[in-house]
């Protein structure tokens, strides 16, 4: 199993307005978990001895048994992209170590690229990240989030090169210029125990499908930002 820690950084960050823009969209794909059926997700790269995710009276749960790991419960197609996200999320335990929780689009997990839109708990900020095997450019907004608290977390990703990472009414976004393919979606955890529920994709080339029921779907503003650049290590 890959080992994707959290990285840390503190980046200058450019700021720009652009026009607001949003896609037409013509379907969704949704799981509520009301069943225990998880055929249609699986966990990227699973190592059983540090991970696992599971259905627990409604909620998708996912947990890092040992420190220092991040889990990927993704689902869908790869030719799935530009995309939206959406879900509510809590974390409930951490592991000693910094916890993460957040959700992945345009995953492509044999060839390591994606897209991470992160809360992270201990240093009070969210991220954003274009992870591409060991190159992760990293946008870092300040955000205090609470454990075993419910946040509406949804995550887009627009044509022209937008993401945007929506928590409750706070909403952070980026521009990546050289988007990455389409991919997988899916929820993350790091170093910790998360529910998750009501899980939304949305987009001009999702199939209406998945066990789950409609809920409302909200529009969205936007304000640009630059990336900054770090190498994990």
């Amino acid at each position: 199993m890959k080992k994707l820690g959290p990285i840390i950084a503190v980046i200058t960050l450019a700021c720009l307005s652009i026009s607001a823009w949003q896609p037409s969209f013509a379907g969704t794909w949704r799981d509520d978990f009301e069943d225990k059926d998880t055929r249609e997700w699986k966990i990227f790269n699973i190592d059983r001895k540090v991970e696992k995710w599971w259905i627990d009276d409604g909620e998708a749960v996912g947990e890092i048994f040992l420190p220092g790991f991040m889990s990927l419960w993704i689902t869908g197609e790869l030719s799935w992209k530009n995309y939206s996200v959406s879900c509510r999320a809590k974390l409930v335990a951490d592991k000693d170590e910094p916890p993460t929780i957040g959700l992945t689009l345009h995953d492509r997990g044999e060839e390591d690229s994606r897209y991470l839109f992160f809360i992270d708990y201990i240093f009070g900020t969210v991220r954003i990240v274009k992870a591409v095997q060991d190159d992760w450019n990293i946008i870092t907004y300040q955000f205090e989030a609470e454990i075993d608290t419910w946040y509406d977390l949804t995550a887009t990703i627009y044509e022209d090169g937008t993401l945007e990472f929506k928590i409750d009414h706070e909403i952070f976004t980026a521009v990546d210029e050289d988007l990455l393919k389409g991919g997988q979606a899916g929820l993350v955890v790091a170093d910790g125990r998360a529910h998750f529920d009501d899980f939304e994709i949305t987009g001009a080339n999702i199939p209406n499908g998945g066990p789950g029921k409609p809920r409302p779907v909200e529009p969205r503003a936007k304000l640009a930002t630059t990336w900054g650049h770090l190498k994990s290590k």
